[in-house]
């Protein structure tokens, strides 16, 4: 059988093949926080009022999720019997602007990982079981921060009016 000639230089073949294992496909912004939220759950032992979130639906349908032109911008996870610490991965979300945790079992001191959600403008952590004082560095939390509540419901919430 006659050997027919290749389309391609063999200069050519050997350049592809060298560069195939630095291409990446790049995730959509879409997939990238679906993975981000999908991480967290796991990380909070999968609680069963998060069965929504799945690899089948987008986030932004999730019912706790708010979502502004697309992009996550809040989480409303009330009462949802979290009792695990809050992951660092929550700061992946970047356009994070609301998260209430109260009335949660989440545990340990205040959660210093929340300095990293630089869009935070309303933060409630209220009725969980943090313990300890609160941090003397409290102000780098993000700077738009203009409500945080972490004491108990029989005292008022803090507004910080900023």
């Amino acid at each position: 059988m006659p050997k027919l000639p290749s389309p391609f230089p063999p200069a050519f073949l050997y350049f592809l093949l060298t560069l195939m294992p630095f291409l990446v496909i790049p995730q959509s912004p879409t997939d990238q926080t679906r993975t981000t939220l999908l991480t967290i759950k796991q990380q909070w032992g999968n609680p069963s009022q998060l069965s929504s979130w799945n690899n089948s639906s987008r986030p932004c349908s999730w019912p706790e999720i708010t979502c502004t032109n697309g992009v996550v911008t809040g989480l409303n996870l009330t009462n949802y019997n979290i009792i695990e610490p809050i992951p660092p991965s929550i700061c992946d979300l970047k356009n994070l602007t609301m998260l209430d945790l109260s009335f949660n079992d989440i545990p340990g001191n205040f959660p210093k990982i929340l300095y990293n959600c630089s869009n935070l403008q309303y933060l409630d952590l209220s009725q969980n079981y943090f313990v300890g004082p609160i941090p003397s560095d409290i102000n780098r939390l993000s700077s738009s921060l203009w409500y945080i509540a972490s004491a108990p419901t029989t005292s008022p919430a803090k507004s910080l009016g900023r």
